[in-house]
């Protein structure tokens, strides 16, 4: 199944690697390769950029790098979609590691420009939330549009595990991710709680609403940091995030608030 049906496909400015990443997934069906390894190879492959980014050596390669972790990214909800076989553990391990690889980017930038500790780590909480809010807006869109339910809107409970998963491994990562993460899908879901836009049954989030958020897509959050390695311009990189970004989610927040709001006005005053 894929994530949207074509007729709610929105244009996702993060999602520039999915038709590299359609295109690798075609040629892996055939061989043993499955989600989980292609998962751990966009770990790898982040890891290989993070180091570069510390050392600032290579920073070009750095940053095609972490274009190439998009399209791996990517590529491992497509291989599990090909062969229908959807999985919780896939999808936590995916989210935690993608966590841990923005943490370690962020800091492998920092260090070296000497930008005090405190001020990395509030980086990293603000670009976490700004992908949360894309990613909360994503789910829902899928479930309002009968798309992908692999994701689902609250994570609080343990999911059934497939056929295909371990319920060992998948009930410690549900409770990793809810360590990671828990708290940002609070802070989000109270933000929009009984907005008109967000908990609608009958009418899915506008397209041109998820066109709008989709730059706080980790996919568009990777690409401009590697246009800022590809141009040597990494002391931009924390006023992107942690001032420029974060006025711009501001504004888009207070902004679905404001038309959910005037939604339910209009539809009090039909009733």
């Amino acid at each position: 199944m894929p994530k949207l049906p074509p007729e709610h496909k929105f244009w996702d400015l993060s999602d520039y690697a999915r038709p590299g990443a359609i295109w690798l997934v075609k040629r892996l069906l055939p061989t043993s390769i499955g989600a989980i390894t292609l998962t751990w190879l966009f770990t790898a492959v982040g890891l290989v950029s993070v180091l570069l980014i510390y050392n600032r050596y290579a920073l070009t390669l750095a940053g095609s790098l972490l274009i190439l972790k998009s399209l791996l990214d990517a590529a491992d909800g497509e291989m599990a979609r090909a062969r229908n076989r959807p999985s919780h553990t896939g999808r936590y391990l995916d989210s935690i590691n993608d966590l841990i690889l923005n943490g370690l980017v962020l800091f492998a930038i920092g260090i070296p420009l000497m930008v005090p500790v405190g001020i990395i780590a509030l980086t990293w909480i603000s670009f976490q939330l700004q992908g949360t809010i894309f990613n909360y807006f994503y789910v829902i869109k899928r479930h309002q549009a009968s798309g992908d339910k692999t994701s689902r809107i609250s994570e609080v409970t343990s999911p059934i595990p497939y056929p295909q998963e371990n319920p060992r491994v998948l009930f410690i990562l549900h409770k990793l991710y809810l360590i990671f993460y828990g708290w940002q899908d609070w802070i989000i879901d109270t933000m929009f709680k009984g907005n008109q836009i967000t908990n609608s049954r009958s009418r899915p989030i506008p397209n041109w609403i998820m066109s709008l958020i989709s730059i706080f897509g980790l996919g568009f959050q990777l690409l401009i940091i590697a246009i800022l390695l590809c141009t040597n311009s990494l002391e931009l990189t924390f006023p992107i995030f942690l001032i420029v970004y974060n006025i711009i989610a501001a504004l888009v927040v207070l902004s679905v608030l404001i038309l959910g709001s005037k939604n339910l006005q209009k539809r009090a005053a039909r009733l």
